[in-house]
């Protein structure tokens, strides 16, 4: 159940979606609670709820309460620390680093990168224990949170991690929270650290080639609206200002459409590289269309 919940995410709406996720953990909470220390199903039905937590946290954060995905994931990560589980400990890790560091700061401007680091680094421990897609996610987060910090060096070897954990992903590896793991997912990865490392001109290519990679890929909505957002950037930084701003609106209105909110604060943070065309009609225009949420 609880994985065929994590698989509706990026094609239902956050709202609708976490209703029934919610409903799916209180229950899971009131079975272990009920459940006798001796009871062998103890073990497992705590871990369910972990990995639902987890769940709720991505659909929180998509709606843009920073608060709850935070204390879901904190408490996951508690669960897994309690029962011993590394699998479940380094899942609730990887999606916590998220949060804490503001995706890098694409997101959250006050995003702590260190902190993000530092849960990565605690996942990438319990490597042995984790699916290929979850170790091409921890590298790849590391990537970026590098790429951010300006750190080539560092994020080249973290995208070669990335790309040495993906080449051993099989279609039973694509469950639940990874459901969505796929080769073109990296590609969004690379793009946004050669945005975050000032190198506009590949971001562009990499995005570009992504994005129509993951054009037919239902799974992937989400990210494939976030790879917009980065691209809108990557135009604004080589100077396309136009492209930027149609790319950008466009984005803009499908997260509302979703009721994406974390993508929508995606896209405000990706506005700020316009900057400097701010009283250009086609930003101006921009502007009235992002003032609607």
């Amino acid at each position: 159940m609880t994985s065929m919940l994590a698989r509706q995410r990026q094609t239902v709406a956050p709202e609708a979606l976490l209703s029934l996720v919610e409903a799916h953990r209180d229950c899971l909470s009131t079975l272990l609670r009920k459940a006798g220390k001796n009871d062998p199903l103890r073990v497992e039905i705590g871990l369910m709820l972990g990995e639902a937590s987890v769940v709720a946290s991505r659909l929180w954060s998509a709606l843009g309460n920073r608060a709850m995905a935070l204390a879901h994931c904190a408490y996951a990560r508690g669960v897994g620390d309690r029962l011993q589980d590394r699998r479940l400990g380094a899942t609730a890790r990887i999606f916590e680093s998220n949060l804490h560091s503001g995706a890098a700061n694409l997101i959250e401007e006050d995003g702590d990168i260190m902190i993000g680091l530092r849960l990565l680094e605690e996942a990438a421990a319990a490597s042995m224990w984790l699916s290929p897609p979850a170790r091409a996610r921890i590298a790849a987060e590391q990537a970026q949170a590098f790429a951010a910090l300006k750190l080539a060096g560092q994020t080249e070897s973290a995208l070669a991690r990335a790309h040495d954990a993906a080449t051993e992903i099989v279609p039973a590896d694509c469950v639940g929270l990874y459901s969505d793991w796929n080769p073109s997912r990296l590609r969004v990865y690379e793009g946004t650290c050669l945005v975050l490392m000032d190198e506009p001109g590949k971001a562009v290519e990499t995005l570009e080639v992504a994005i129509a990679e993951l054009e037919a890929d239902g799974r992937n909505l989400n990210v494939s609206l976030a790879a917009r957002v980065d691209l809108a950037a990557a135009y604004a930084q080589i100077g396309e200002m136009e492209a930027s701003c149609k790319v950008l609106g466009e984005t803009y209105e499908q997260l509302r459409l979703v009721g994406n909110l974390r993508g929508i604060r995606r896209a405000r943070q990706a506005r700020q590289r316009l900057a400097l065309w701010s009283g250009e009609p086609s930003v101006r225009e921009l502007d009235l269309r992002m003032r609607v949420v």
